[in-house]
């Protein structure tokens, strides 16, 4: 159930992204702002309410669903990416991601209630940690879970690097952190504890250079990446594996812009396509290098 309010706040955050990436200038983008803007007292007074509404909601659905505040609140030593960790890490770079893309689905609510810009890049972010945070107290009341400062720590990154990369534009046409997952639909793991499906990834964008904005280099990104297999649900699987990668790959929003879908192309912003990219990776566990695609995409089950 706690994955199923992340699915609808995130899928939110997707749709309402769309928006704060395009041109605010333009024509095309005049249906995402209100016709009437807000006064500054209506704006903080939403701002704040949805900041209480977010943590009313939390607390009461997990009392309701979870077992919030069936103890008194603990600890729970996670660990970040070691070989005895439950999902060898993939659960922390999930944090830092799921709190990046709240970030700008926040962001672009604020904006779209007539925030400027330089206060939505930093109020969309707090309300994001806000978020997570509170499930994170919440857990803390939970036997099943317990308070995880790793999981605070990488909630952090991900509001810090939503802020930095909207605050300075040159990072933003260089740099996107992205979610490769590709469902199994013969896995029994939901979509947020899927990490057999899943890899994490920073790509530099050519397009963000100068010297390559203008030519068949625009195309070409570099990919450094993270992924771990067999962790979750271990039982099903030969082998452990948590592979770091280095990628060279075609980037497709700039492909879908050139074609004119400027909209579409925002997602891949966020979302990565797999099989777009050439991989090169170490593998931790078999202490092995990784030719590209040379393992089972979803690791070696039984």
């Amino acid at each position: 159930m706690k994955n199923i309010l992340l699915i609808l706040a995130l899928s939110t955050s997707l749709i309402a992204g769309q928006a704060k990436d395009l041109d605010f200038n333009t024509t095309a983008a005049t249906d995402y702002t209100m016709e009437e803007p807000l006064t500054d007292e209506e704006l903080r007074n939403r701002v704040i309410y949805t900041n209480l509404i977010g943590a009313t909601v939390v607390t009461a659905w997990g009392i309701a669903f979870w077992d919030y505040f069936t103890i008194d609140p603990v600890t729970g030593d996670e660990g970040w990416f070691g070989d005895d960790t439950k999902y060898g890490g993939a659960d922390k770079l999930g944090h830092v991601y799921t709190t990046y893309l709240l970030s700008l689905g926040f962001a672009s609510l604020y904006e779209y209630w007539g925030m400027k810009e330089e206060e939505s890049m930093i109020y969309g972010p707090l309300t994001s940690w806000i978020f997570q945070g509170m499930m994170e107290i919440g857990d803390s009341f939970s036997e099943t879970q317990g308070f995880s400062y790793e999981d605070i720590v990488m909630n952090t990154i991900g509001a810090g690097f939503y802020y930095l990369r909207e605050r300075y534009p040159s990072l933003k046409e260089k740099l996107d952190l992205r979610l490769e997952y590709v469902p199994n639909f013969e896995g029994d793991a939901d979509i947020f504890t899927e990490y057999n499906s899943m890899k994490y990834l920073l790509a530099l964008k050519f397009s963000g250079f100068e010297s390559m904005e203008s030519n068949f280099m625009r195309y070409g990104e570099l990919h450094l990446g993270y992924y771990t297999r067999g962790y979750d649900n271990y039982d099903a699987y030969y082998q452990k594996e948590r592979v770091i990668y280095v990628g060279i790959g075609i980037n497709v929003s700039e492909v879908l812009a050139s074609m004119g879908w400027m909209k579409t192309s925002k997602v891949f912003n966020y979302y990565q396509v797999p099989y777009t990219y050439v991989p090169v990776g170490y593998d931790f566990d078999s202490r092995s290098y990784v030719a590209p695609y040379s393992r089972p995409y979803y690791g070696y089950t039984k």
